[in-house]
């Protein structure tokens, strides 16, 4: 019950809008196939929450410091340039993400002043495309904590994948 209970509000966005998305899709293909009926929105809306899904999984992979990247040869070093190595991606990664927030909020805010709308739902599309600066946003705070507590810890960096 703690595994669950420790969980970030950025799993359980994932997880649920995973959720979402299946029953969304799992009604479409009961409704198509079994009523023969099709209701349009249900595919949009599904494939909505599977885009704020995704980046709320890689907001989580940036918190657990997961994302790929070759490892091997940064395993070989000693651990304070394994720390120096990683900060360092770890800061071209922060800039890019800054680049990518500014961009991000100039196109959200130029959609609030020119909508586009979504035809089957009837939605303006700027709160869905809201979530690429806010979840770049997100993957900054993670992978500056994620940088935080590698420097805390004495031991070697480790790399789960390299276990396998």
């Amino acid at each position: 019950m703690l595994r669950f209970a420790n969980r970030t509000p950025e799993e359980w966005g994932a997880a649920i809008l995973m959720t979402l998305v299946a029953g969304l899709l799992g009604s479409q293909v009961f409704m198509r196939f079994v009523l023969n009926q099709s209701v349009s929105w249900l595919e949009e809306v599904a494939r909505f929450a599977f885009v704020w899904a995704i980046y709320f999984g890689f907001v989580v992979a940036a918190e657990k410091d997961r994302h790929i990247r070759v490892a091997i040869h940064i395993a070989a070093l000693p651990v304070l340039w394994q720390k120096i190595i990683l900060t360092l991606a770890d800061v071209a990664w922060v800039v890019f993400n800054l680049i990518v927030i500014y961009h991000g909020i100039l196109f959200v805010a130029s959609m609030f002043q020119f909508p586009f709308i979504s035809q089957t739902t009837g939605i303006n599309l700027v709160w869905i495309q809201m979530i690429v600066p806010l979840g770049f946003a997100l993957m900054t705070v993670r992978i500056v904590q994620a940088a935080i507590r590698r420097w805390r810890e004495d031991d070697v960096v480790h790399d789960s994948r390299l276990d396998d």
